[in-house]
């Protein structure tokens, strides 16, 4: 029996993994600080290891105690407009903390990562034929300008280039002792691409697994998935963070009374109905196509990158429109600015996940609005207890 280490196991995407990972056998073991996790989303014999990736010795002892053979990380902040106010917060989370992760791998002689990486790694489709998007798009295109949005560092307004470059620099001076982790030109033009602080970070990571890759042979998937809708069709984990920033979520917190209206960030967009669009996935598939990714790497596959997402464009109104059917209750919204970081539209090319992992999504939107208004309405209170 295999053991896997899962981070933020017990968050939403995580806790549907953990949760198919058990069922087909495997020794799971979970680190999550419980700050947006609940350790009632864990199945039965699944070890929880309550510890901070900012603390590099810790993880270093759960690496040393439990010897796994391989970790799916989904421990990242991952809300698109708060990173571009909080970059600094960013840093430390998605990339430092992950450096940790990587390096008790090395100490402890783990050699497989199955990595939650995204869709804000692709920004916005510099021609028509760029969408749906391969995975090949990051490693072709080399911008010369990165094309950060608006957002803020020191409480001045910033943006482009030079806000790449301000976030960089952390990366530069925390890492200026280890020259094997210095980027690149052929990195950098990689991370000019995402619109978004959390984009780069979650691309950053990548980069890091390739160097990771090249100077102590730690093979990794980088799962780029996109928009997370949908809750476990047993009513066992769904949604549960303390803010929540699923757009569903949102939807459905809006008919119960939780927010008073849902802010649809822009309708100017050159879209169908001017709101942006998605690709949306269940997080059943997720779980499904990060265990087909380490069973890949098992088998000897070697480090790539794979879409996970459905192939299929759905508009912001158009989700809004589908969990209106499920409730049969119409959603009070109201048009707000559009959010920096947002890309106007982002649909994947799955297939070469299809083609080499064997892996396809199986659920679409209506499935997604069910499970997670049954989530919300029937199940989430009586596994996780009341919100404080």
């Amino acid at each position: 029996m295999k053991k896997i280490l899962v981070t933020g196991g017990a968050g939403y995407i995580g806790s549907h993994t953990v949760a198919e990972l058990v069922n087909l056998g495997f020794e799971v073991v979970v680190i999550d600080d419980l700050r947006a996790g609940y350790k009632e989303l864990l199945p039965e014999g699944v070890t929880l290891e309550k510890v901070s990736l900012e603390n590099a010795d810790q993880i270093k002892e759960v690496f040393t105690k439990h010897k796994p053979d391989a970790v799916i990380d989904f421990a990242a902040y991952l809300a698109v407009g708060e990173s571009m106010l909080e970059p600094e917060k960013y840093f430390q989370n998605n990339v430092a903390n992950f450096v940790n992760i990587l390096d008790a791998m090395v100490g402890a002689g783990c050699k497989f990562i199955v990595k939650s990486s995204t869709a804000a790694s692709y920004g916005n489709p510099t021609k028509g034929s760029d969408i749906p998007w391969k995975e090949s798009f990051i490693n072709e295109y080399q911008p010369q300008q990165a094309a950060l949005l608006e957002g803020k560092w020191d409480d001045r307004d910033i943006s482009g280039e030079d806000f790449l470059q301000k976030f960089l620099d952390l990366y530069r001076q925390k890492y200026s002792n280890v020259p094997e982790l210095e980027l690149s030109d052929a990195d950098i033009f990689k991370l000019r691409i995402p619109l978004s602080i959390y984009g780069v970070s979650k691309l950053l990571d990548e980069v890091l697994l390739y160097k990771y890759n090249e100077m102590f042979g730690i093979n990794s998937v980088a799962a780029r998935y996109f928009n997370v809708c949908g809750a476990d069709l047993e009513g066992k984990t769904g949604d549960s963070k303390p803010k929540p920033t699923n757009l569903m979520t949102l939807v459905i917190a809006q008919i119960k009374g939780d927010i008073p209206e849902l802010s649809v960030f822009g309708n100017d967009y050159p879209t169908k109905d001017g709101t942006g669009v998605r690709d949306y996935i269940h997080p059943a598939d997720l779980a499904t196509g990060h265990i087909a990714a380490l069973k890949y790497l098992f088998d000897g596959g070697k480090s790539d990158v794979f879409n996970f997402a459905t192939g299929e464009d759905s508009t912001v109104l158009e989700v809004i429109q589908e969990v209106e059917k499920v409730s049969g209750v119409e959603v009070k919204y109201r048009v707000a600015d559009r959010r920096s970081g947002d890309p106007s539209i982002s649909i994947a090319n799955s297939s070469k996940a299809k083609n080499i992992l064997g892996w396809e999504a199986q659920y679409r939107l209506p499935d997604m609005a069910k499970t997670a208004w049954d989530w919300e309405t029937k199940y989430k209170e009586e596994v996780i207890g009341k919100k404080d």
